[in-house]
C-alpha cells in the first residue's frame, strides 16, 4: 500500500474521532463516497444527526478520494485495512 494512501487513511480516521463518529462508521462512509465516485448507487445515508457528523465526515472523505494525487481504490483499501488492525472499539455500556 502506498504511504499516500495511508496518511489519507489516517486523516479519514482523524477526522471521525473528531467527529465523534467510530473507525467502523468511517469505513462504511468511505466505502459510500467511494461508490460515488465510481458512480454506483449507495443506500447509506450521508446525513445524520447530530449536526449532520455523516455529512461532515463524507466531505473530507470526498476531499481525500478526488484528490488528483491520489488513488481513490488504493485510499479504500487503505482505509479498510487500517480499520481492521486498530483495536477494536468498545460501545459504552447501558447502566441499569
Amino acid at each position: 500500500m502506498r504511504q499516500e494512501a495511508r496518511a489519507a487513511a489516517e486523516r479519514i480516521f482523524a477526522a471521525a474521532a473528531d467527529l465523534g463518529t467510530t473507525r467502523q462508521e468511517a469505513i462504511l462512509v468511505t466505502r459510500a463516497v467511494h461508490a460515488v465516485k465510481k458512480g454506483r448507487p449507495t443506500e447509506v445515508a450521508l446525513t445524520d444527526t447530530p449536526q449532520h457528523r455523516r455529512r461532515k465526515l463524507a466531505h473530507v472523505v470526498g476531499c481525500e478520494l478526488w484528490d488528483p494525487a491520489l488513488n481513490a481504490d488504493e485510499v479504500l483499501t487503505a482505509v479498510v485495512e487500517v480499520g481492521r488492525t486498530a483495536p477494536r472499539e468498545r460501545q459504552p455500556s447501558v447502566a441499569a
